[in-house]
């Protein structure tokens, strides 16, 4: 679980969804980003049918394959299926859940770079931390991934820190 970055359209706009949500004694209707797989759905259908097929009753004492690994994919957690090289830019996506973005997209990983130095992602905007260490940032967009945290000998680092090798502790 951390941060990814994940390849999208240019301009895309991942879609919403309103939920409702218990909120300081009262439910309040939200829109948020819907979580999403990074893949289309026909892909994970597929092998989820495949092995679904290959699936033998005994093999878990006559429970049919749905009832031990789970129904088929939900279309719904599946971002389109866009046509080979349509996803030029780059966005950041926690992937806490299916993953959802942290950030607005980017035609270049050098904006992307200077967007997290500057402003951080979601989650840092809204706990106040402000903006990523420039080693940092470029650390992170050149690996495209990152864990959430590490707590090594009792120093925790997040991604905004960079590695324990190229960080202060925080």
């Amino acid at each position: 679980m951390g941060r990814e970055i994940r390849r999208v359209p240019p301009n895309w706009a991942h879609p919403k969804k309103e939920y409702n949500r218990y909120v300081r004694g009262t439910f309040q209707t939200v829109m948020e980003y819907k979580p999403m797989y990074d893949q289309p759905f026909a892909p994970a259908m597929e092998e989820w049918y495949a092995e679904w097929k290959a699936h033998k009753p005994e093999d878990h004492e006559g429970m049919q394959y749905w009832e031990w690994n789970g129904g088929p994919p939900d279309p719904e957690y599946y971002r389109p299926d866009w046509p080979e090289g349509f996803a030029t830019w780059y966005q950041v996506y926690q992937t806490v859940s299916e993953g959802s973005p942290v950030t607005p997209p980017f035609a270049t990983p050098e904006e992307l770079v200077d967007y997290l130095v500057k402003n951080g992602d979601e989650w840092d905007q809204s706990r106040g931390h402000g903006g990523w260490d420039r080693k940092a940032a470029e650390q992170f967009v050149g690996t495209g991934f990152a864990m959430s945290l590490m707590v090594i000998n009792g120093k925790v680092y997040s991604p905004r820190d960079g590695t324990p090798e190229t960080s202060a502790p925080t």
